[in-house]
């Protein structure tokens, strides 16, 4: 009888210790709501929010979401998150649509909905990130001002960022974007996909301090590194009414300088791309961008940056200033 009452002592306190810890972490977290929707920066409202799921999980819901950054406005009718109570660094988050955008100042008013949207973050309990997921499943753009007109729409969207394995710093990223349609662009089918290591990042998230971990960056000598790019499918031309093939692919790399200037080279390799615009309007400067095609009818055009300045072919187009 004594070997039972200290059992069921020894449970009755695991128990309520458990307990009390699950109420500890779920008023952090209620908190962590609060001050985010304190933070005039952030500009989130909630017209209700809750931390749930006792005693295994972690659900935490923001019902009527608001996003304020000067005269925009994005509107989410849920934002959820969840996480176990033995794994709470594996988030996984979901948002249901349809999402609005307006613009007091300029009267836009944009819809996008989806039939799912949903992402996912890990890390170990050291915080350092070993992966983050997102995918969108039907999304489809529209304009709202007068009435409901599709502008654009794709299959699916999806992006992955994996730490490396073999070291503390440093990620890998893939995107991918399936048959992507636009009928007032004219596009009819594209597909997208991206591949690129970044290089030289803090894979721990306590030492994700901004501007901080872009000097780090800059000082070691990181880089971005884009190691595919390809997006193949149909347009129309403008003044056209047959789809024709376009290809494009890209590789290159980026870095920082030690004042945060952009600096690196993209080559691309494209095939009927030029032809869907129109460069009278840019006169002799057309030569210096576009180039000529090569035997193939490819055109092979270098997007350079140099201490910032963003030059496409040998004409400077814009300047990226300091990240820091």
């Amino acid at each position: 009888m004594a070997k039972f009452k200290i059992m069921l002592a020894a449970i009755i306190l695991v128990c309520g210790a458990a307990t009390a810890a699950w109420f500890y972490i779920a008023h952090q977290i209620d908190q962590q709501i609060q001050i985010a929707m304190d933070d005039p920066e952030l500009g989130l409202t909630c017209a209700d929010h809750s931390v749930s799921g006792f005693p295994f999980r972690f659900d935490v819901r923001c019902l009527n979401a608001t996003l304020q950054s000067g005269d925009a406005t994005i509107a989410i009718p849920r934002i959820e998150a969840t996480a176990l109570f033995y794994r709470p660094t594996h988030i996984l988050a979901f948002i249901e649509g349809p999402i609005d955008y307006q613009n007091a100042f300029t009267g836009a008013h944009k819809q996008l909905r989806f039939d799912t949207a949903e992402a996912s973050a890990r890390a170990d309990f050291s915080m350092n990130l070993q992966r983050v997921s997102a995918q969108m499943v039907k999304p489809i753009w529209s304009d709202q001002l007068i009435g409901t007109v599709d502008v654009g729409s794709a299959e699916l969207l999806e992006a992955h960022l994996l730490a490396h394995a073999e070291k503390d710093t440093g990620f890998f990223a893939y995107a991918k974007f399936n048959n992507v349609q636009a009928q007032q662009m004219g596009v009819e089918k594209l597909n997208t996909t991206i591949e690129a290591e970044i290089t030289e990042i803090d894979q721990n998230l306590n030492n994700w301090v901004f501007p901080d971990m872009l000097q780090q960056f800059a000082a070691t000598e990181g880089k971005l590194i884009i190691q595919k790019y390809e997006t193949v499918g149909q347009v129309v031309p403008l003044g056209q009414s047959q789809a024709q093939k376009i290809a494009l692919n890209a590789e290159g790399e980026f870095t920082l300088t030690d004042q945060g200037m952009l600096q690196g080279i993209l080559r691309t390799n494209s095939q009927n791309i030029v032809d869907q615009f129109d460069l009278s309007a840019l006169g002799p400067m057309a030569a210096a961008i576009v180039g000529a095609p090569d035997q193939d009818g490819k055109h092979n055009i270098p997007v350079m940056a140099n201490a910032g300045v963003i030059s496409v072919g040998m004409a400077p187009i814009y300047l990226v200033p300091p990240l820091f």
